[in-house]
């Protein structure tokens, strides 16, 4: 799950004052000329909150989401919740405790 959030965190579209920043670096491209059509998934920024968002959030004063109108985008942050749930272990709050007397 590392590697796959990794990988799709190198797609972000971010601000360009927070690369220069140091705060993260930049957006890494995707080669050739379908490059667009290729991503799986595609995250925007703005410093205005998003009107059309299926998913957003705000971090340091921009606005990152999905649009609602991106198909795959939203696919591919479903799947990825899916598989989030999935890895979840959960605690064993939840248990029952079995006493055993002493006496």
């Amino acid at each position: 799950m590392l590697q796959i959030m990794i990988q799709m965190a190198t797609k972000i579209d971010v601000p360009p004052e927070h690369i220069a920043d140091g705060r993260t670096v930049p957006t890494m491209a995707t080669a050739g000329s379908d490059a667009e059509d290729r991503k799986l998934m595609k995250i925007q920024h703005s410093k205005e909150r998003p009107e059309n968002a299926f998913s957003a959030v705000k971090y340091r004063d921009y606005w990152y989401w999905v649009d609602d109108r991106d198909f795959r985008s939203k696919r591919t942050f479903a799947f990825l919740m899916i598989l989030f749930s999935l890895t979840e272990t959960g605690g064993k709050e939840g248990l029952p405790l079995v006493t055993i007397p002493s006496g």
